[in-house]
C-alpha cells in the first residue's frame, strides 16, 4: 500500500458530521472531507515553516481556490 492510498482509505474512514440530524450523509461526508482539507493545509503549512521552506501557497498548493 502506497502512501497516497493509505491517506486515502484514513480521509474516506474519518465520519465527524455523518450522523448529524441536520442533513444527509452525503452531505455530512462533504462536510468532513473538507475540514481535512483545510487542517491538512494548515499542517503542511506548518510543517513547511519548521522546514524553514519559503515557498509560497501559490508554489505549494497550485491554483486551489480553497487555500486561504
Amino acid at each position: 500500500m502506497s502512501a497516497e492510498s493509505n491517506a486515502y482509505s484514513h480521509a474516506e474512514s474519518f465520519r465527524w458530521w455523518v450522523g448529524n440530524p441536520e442533513m444527509g450523509d452525503e452531505e455530512a461526508h462533504l462536510h468532513d472531507l473538507l475540514a481535512l482539507h483545510k487542517a491538512t493545509v494548515e499542517l503542511i503549512r506548518q510543517q513547511r515553516d519548521l522546514l524553514g521552506y519559503y515557498d509560497t501557497d501559490a508554489e505549494l498548493f497550485g491554483d486551489d481556490p480553497d487555500v486561504d
